[in-house]
């Protein structure tokens, strides 16, 4: 796994962190129909350019609608980050499980092609879609293990919830914030 010195794990508001691009866990219409969670606080603080944006990627991209695991990315507009990096993860109980960590692959990709030496991930999936957070943090795991390249210098995984981020910490063995 890469050095812990170039994980971090964040309690906090996704919208609000430092980074070249940060991970939108978007719906399947994304730009065109907001969900909610990160996909609404990401839009909301993005503006209105960036939904514009989005839904012309939408129509150019994905016109039958963002596919499990596919990942797009954006300017960030009104954000303090370059890109937004837009993925729809699986739905626990319904979808296959373990194309979640395509989620994860598909954006660190973009983000090399987009030259970002820094990328802020949420917890893609735990939310409205069901995933356990310990599941979700032993796939990012696996795919951190996997991540080899080495463009990217900087990883950041920002939870909303104290337990997320306790569950975080705890798989990726990090003491402090």
């Amino acid at each position: 796994m890469k050095s812990t010195k170039n994980i971090k794990i964040l309690l906090g508001d996704i919208t609000k962190i430092q980074a070249d691009a940060i991970v939108n866990a978007a719906g399947k219409g994304f730009g065109s129909i907001v969900g909610g969670g990160v996909d609404l606080a990401i839009f909301k603080a993005g503006g209105n350019e960036l939904r514009e944006e989005a839904k012309r990627e939408k129509e150019e991209k994905c016109p039958n609608g963002l596919q499990i695991g596919q990942a797009v990315i954006t300017k960030a507009h009104n954000l303090s980050c370059k890109y937004v990096i837009h993925t729809l993860g699986p739905r626990y109980y319904s979808e296959d499980i373990n194309k979640l960590k395509d989620c994860y692959v598909n954006s660190l990709k973009l983000a090399e092609e987009n030259d970002c030496k820094s990328i802020a991930f949420p917890a893609i999936s735990t939310g409205a879609y069901g995933c356990p957070i310990e599941k979700s943090a032993e796939i990012v795991k696996s795919v951190m293990q996997e991540y080899k390249s080495g463009k990217i210098e900087e990883f950041i995984f920002v939870l909303y919830s104290e337990k997320d981020y306790e569950v975080y910490k705890k798989v990726f063995k990090v003491l402090d914030k």
